[in-house]
């Protein structure tokens, strides 16, 4: 690209200060926020040994994440799907799957961890076992029975 096209004020895109500002703090679990202290104590210790300018950047996106978050213990009232719940379903194939609803800070698809604002969080919030629920997604509505919710400890 050339030079004439690019705006050397603008922070790089993985900047902290390239983040947009939050109008709200966002919830996250007691073991999110561990998990993202961890990484920056982490990040920290990398970066005096050796700092690389990657793990500069992203120690300061974590740390901005930490001054924009509130932690909200996970729950299960009365047995329904709510924050930090785990909750198991089971398609009508048989397929089991099973979600941590987190905040938007700590998603993981890999180890199951959705963010409350995703559409299937907000499918199954509110829903308890047995309950049948159907989940839209852009390849098509799955319907899917509520197997367990738990709170993970």
């Amino acid at each position: 690209m050339s030079k004439a096209f690019t705006n050397e004020d603008t922070p790089a895109p993985d900047d902290a200060e390239a983040l947009p500002a939050r109008t709200v703090p966002l919830p996250i679990t007691p073991a999110g926020v561990a998990r993202l202290q961890q990484g920056l104590g982490a990040l920290t210790q990398t970066n005096r040994d050796g700092a690389s300018e990657p793990g500069v950047r992203r120690a300061r996106v974590i740390a901005h994440t930490l001054k924009s978050i509130y932690v909200l213990e996970p729950s299960a009232p009365d047995g329904k799907v709510a924050f930090g719940a785990r909750v198991t379903v089971e398609d009508t194939s048989g397929r089991v799957s099973a979600y941590e609803i987190v905040g938007p800070d700590e998603v993981d698809v890999a180890a199951g961890r959705i963010s409350i604002a995703s559409p299937v969080a907000q499918a199954l919030l509110g829903t308890r076992a047995g309950d049948v629920v159907v989940i839209r997604r852009p390849r098509g509505n799955v319907e899917v029975t509520v197997v367990a919710v738990t709170v993970p400890g």
